[in-house]
């Protein structure tokens, strides 16, 4: 019955210990279970430094807030290419405008929304060599036209999100394959820039509070100085490459043959870290996002002048030339 108690007592400690286990990851792998080697990881303490946004000296005190702000897109604008070949420029053009024709009217079906506008990019003939003979030359090379070429951009304008991958869809079904990119659009941004504004003014009153405190004066009274800055980052600008890991192992069988796999090469959003920055909006939204970046640095001065502000100073002085010729300057 002992045994049988202490059996127990042991698998509720488990269980506790279980439910109380925090995700590790491999790099401590080799702290556990005995294996001191695997992957060759070395555990070490990280250490951060801490990122300065305030500064100051005898002269002046800088103070710089940033900030981010994540904002979805109102509307994405797709644009997918066209290539028509044809024998002659009528038909290439029918052609074309058949395809996207029905590209139009079944994304109408799908969602009234969406809007479908063409953009002509080029229209050339195409040229093949035809051997002649004439009088004077046995054999020449002429060009003749063999048939047309016609590249158009198909630009598809949707909101929702969840449309897109019907789209694809719809445009592969009628042989436009070519997605080239998508735009993001909001129309917010006077919004945005205000709302950072007025975030980082009620964060610059809260520091002045603070400092005034803790230097035993006045910061508001200061003359200050302020520099202000404002910008925007598209996901199309924010996207990175990389390359899958893979890797043969030939250990199994001296004898086996050893394929080569082949690294997959893709991309991946890569939004700008908030880490640097005093404060963020929307900060866990996980799609992609049009980031709007907000910074102000102000500038105040510590040092009061010697003289009163309106004080104006002269420094004219006087000299008078003698009869020799001689300058002197005359003490007033």
């Amino acid at each position: 019955m002992k045994t049988k108690f202490i059996t127990a007592t042991c698998l509720m400690m488990a269980v506790i210990n279980f439910t109380n286990a925090q995700i590790s990851g491999n790099a401590n792998y080799d702290k556990k279970e005995g294996n001191a080697n695997y992957g060759n990881n070395q555990y070490t303490i990280n250490r951060v430094n801490t990122i300065q946004t305030t500064s100051s000296s005898q002269d002046e005190m800088v103070i710089t807030i940033k900030g981010i702000f994540n904002e979805r897109a109102t509307a994405q604008i797709a644009t997918f290419s066209i290539l028509q070949l044809g024998k002659t420029a009528e038909e290439a053009t029918n052609l074309v405008d058949e395809r996207i024709g029905n590209v139009i009217r079944e994304l109408n079906g799908l969602n009234k929304e969406i809007e479908v506008a063409t953009d002509m990019i080029s229209f050339v003939p195409t040229y093949d060599y035809a051997v002649e003979k004439k009088i004077f030359n046995p054999k020449t090379y002429n060009e003749q036209p063999s048939g047309f070429e016609l590249k158009k951009n198909i630009l598809i304008k949707f909101k929702n999100n969840n449309d897109f991958d019907r789209i694809v869809s719809i445009c592969g079904k009628n042989e436009i394959y070519d997605l080239a990119k998508v735009d993001y659009v909001t129309t917010n941004f006077d919004g945005i820039r205000f709302q950072m504004q007025k975030k980082a003014m009620e964060q610059f009153k809260d520091y002045m509070a603070n400092y005034s405190l803790i230097m035993n004066t006045d910061l508001n009274k200061k003359e200050k100085i302020i520099q202000e800055g404002f910008n925007v980052s598209y996901p199309m600008e924010s996207y990175r490459s990389y390359q899958a890991f893979s890797q043969a192992d030939a250990s199994f069988d001296p004898k086996g043959i050893v394929h080569t796999i082949k690294k997959n090469t893709t991309e991946y959003y890569n939004a700008a870290m908030v880490k640097d920055h005093n404060f963020v909006f929307n900060p866990d939204i996980t799609e992609p996002t049009i980031q709007a970046f907000y910074e102000i640095t102000i500038r105040i001065k510590l040092k009061e002048d010697q003289l009163p502000k309106n004080t104006i100073i002269r420094n004219n002085r006087y000299y008078v030339i003698t009869a020799n010729g001689d300058i002197k300057l005359l003490n007033l």
